[in-house]
């Protein structure tokens, strides 16, 4: 098993820093940064691969632990190649851990799903009522060989608990070329971000981020509440890479500026 732990601090300045951090091959983390038009001290962590993608057998962890009042926002530095794989299949696994007042975003890259790959994806959300957690979540198909040559299954299992572990939702998808791919193959990627939030605010935020799907004709999706009053999810579908990812990006910064007031910058890669 490949481990990365992250665990998120802020200091008596008011800096969010890493207070303590682990690494297993193939993780690399780059040094923390700080950016123009985020919260004051947010820390921004890029996650960075060693070996080229996710293979088969494999079991990836990342563990985010965002610690009181701290502001943390990780990403990947590029999309993940999930390979081939000939008889087996990888497991990712993400747990993110909010607690007193903390803010913070996983927004990885859409992983790339390579022809014959199977992958099964866990995402587990922990967050008391004080705090704000928003995750992404993506995929695009990638016709190596051609159009008959593809991916054979994608099992995603997004979980949101309270502190204590209590369910409080759960979104569950099973992606095969048969269930996902229509006749004309014209949707071949599909994009999800949550926004984990139990003080009462996803309300005000559903109708910027379903007009922001509406009004996009390249995609087909929408935006719902979530149940137990823990936030909201937007899921769409898209027709490639470049419409996949600029939909997921004004979607975070519609939810940003709406709970944070500041309209962040976009992120070099």
């Amino acid at each position: 098993m490949s481990t990365l732990s992250l665990q998120f601090t802020k200091n008596v300045e008011g800096k969010t820093y890493l207070e303590n951090q682990y690494a297993s091959y193939p993780f690399h983390i780059c040094r923390t940064q700080y950016f123009e038009n985020d919260p004051p001290g947010m820390a921004n962590v890029y996650i960075q691969s060693a070996s080229g993608g996710i293979y088969e057998n494999e079991e990836l962890t990342t563990n985010v632990t965002a610690n009181s009042h701290s502001y943390s926002h990780i990403t990947t530095q590029a999309s993940t190649i999930v390979h081939g794989m000939s008889n087996g299949g990888a497991l990712q696994t993400v747990n993110v851990n909010a607690t007193n007042h903390a803010y913070t975003e996983f927004i990885s890259d859409p992983l790339i799903l390579f022809p014959e790959s199977r992958l099964r994806s866990n995402i587990n959300v922990y967050a008391d009522e004080t705090s704000t957690a928003i995750v992404a979540d993506a995929f695009l198909l990638h016709f190596l060989k051609g159009d008959d040559d593809l991916f054979k299954q994608l099992n995603t299992y997004l979980q949101v608990y309270t502190e204590n572990g209590e369910l409080l939702a759960k979104d569950v998808y099973r992606a095969t070329p048969e269930n996902f791919l229509n006749d004309n193959r014209h949707f071949i990627s599909m994009g999800t971000l949550t926004l984990v939030n139990r003080a009462n605010i996803c309300d005000k935020l559903l109708t910027p981020v379903r007009q922001i799907v509406e009004s996009d004709n390249k995609i087909y999706g929408g935006a719902t509440l979530l149940p137990n009053n823990c936030g909201l999810m937007v899921k769409f579908l898209a027709p490639d890479g470049d419409s996949l990812k600029k939909a997921l990006l004004r979607c975070w910064v519609s939810m940003r500026e709406s709970i944070i007031g500041i309209r962040p910058n976009i992120r070099k890669k």
